[in-house]
């Protein structure tokens, strides 16, 4: 059945429509339908039809999807002739390319790469450049905003990796956040010495070789970053921690857990209990000062007593 005049005349209406006079969105960056996925949606279909209607509008003599592109897929496949739509105004690019993350998002995310490209796009066609407007644009969370926005700065042969979850977009993010950025702040030396392309060579051939097996590993960086710069009164003055991030990036069998381990895991991590043992402190003293009587104070006292003797045994 075709559409109606009134749809056709841009009024919102549902209609069949035949479905080899729809078109995909060339601004949906979904561009990956995993076969299993499709193959439970068809089997849906064939027992009891399009039950969600599709969401288009006109352009000239076709329609154009704009909700419901895996339904149309499996209509095509399942050889069908019509298949239920909504058909609206036709959007403007702008509204577009919004409306494929405000419908689509919400229903679920979408992988890395085709969503950096379309907020890419976002960028070019509204001139909107902040993360805070760009994630009230979209829907995203600002957080993401930036992971996609760097993602888009990446070489294409790492997009590539991102694409076909090789690599992680995460791991790409925690490098520039403990390693790439802490570098060009604190060893700006070193930083020129490498070069941001070569640090991220560096890590990225370390993590297709299995030397770094998890993201979470980068973030041990950081901290030799941090004491290197510790050690020395001004920043471009060498540091003997230098040797050891010489080591992460030249050497590719370096590991960064035993880099870790042999240099600052003690220090580091005592640092942290230093910090921790200041809020527990503060704890007990809260906790005195709140206590309604004194079996409540005689109490919080009784633990602090056990703590302080079980800590002294230790430290003697």
């Amino acid at each position: 059945m075709s559409a109606s005049p009134e749809a056709a005349s841009g009024l919102e209406k549902l209609d069949e429509l035949r479905v080899d006079n729809i078109t995909k969105n060339p601004k949906n960056p979904r561009v990956h339908f995993p076969r299993d996925e499709m193959d439970r949606l068809s089997e849906s279909i064939a027992r009891k039809g399009v039950l969600v209607p599709i969401v288009v509008y006109r352009q000239e003599d076709h329609f154009v999807l704009i909700d419901g592109e895996r339904r149309w897929r499996c209509a095509q496949e399942l050889g069908l002739e019509t298949v239920p739509a909504v058909i609206r105004e036709p959007p403007d690019d702008e509204e577009n390319l919004v409306q494929m993350f405000n419908i689509h998002m919400v229903r679920e995310a979408w992988k890395d790469m085709p969503t950096a490209r379309a907020l890419g796009e976002v960028i070019d066609e509204t001139g909107v450049e902040k993360d805070r407007e760009l994630a009230d644009l979209t829907g995203l969370s600002t957080e993401r905003i930036k992971r996609l926005r760097h993602a888009l700065e990446l070489p294409s042969e790492y997009q590539d990796y991102i694409d076909k979850e090789q690599i992680p977009l995460n791991f790409f993010w925690e490098l520039k956040r403990n390693v790439i950025d802490p570098l060009a702040k604190k060893r700006p030396t070193l930083a020129a010495e490498f070069g941001d392309r070569e640090v991220l060579d560096a890590f990225v051939e370390k993590r297709l070789r299995d030397v770094i097996t998890d993201v979470v590993s980068l973030r041990l960086v950081a901290p030799i970053i941090n004491y290197a710069a510790r050690d020395v009164d001004d920043l471009n003055d060498p540091s003997p921690l230098d040797d050891t991030i010489r080591s992460l990036v030249r050497d590719p069998n370096a590991s960064v857990v035993d880099a870790y381990e042999d240099t600052v895991q003690v220090v580091f991590e005592t640092d942290k209990l230093g910090r921790r043992a200041d809020n527990v402190v503060k704890s007990f003293e809260r906790l005195i000062a709140k206590a309604r009587n004194d079996e409540e104070q005689n109490y919080v006292r009784k633990i602090g007593k056990s703590l302080v003797e079980r800590v002294a045994k230790i430290v003697k």
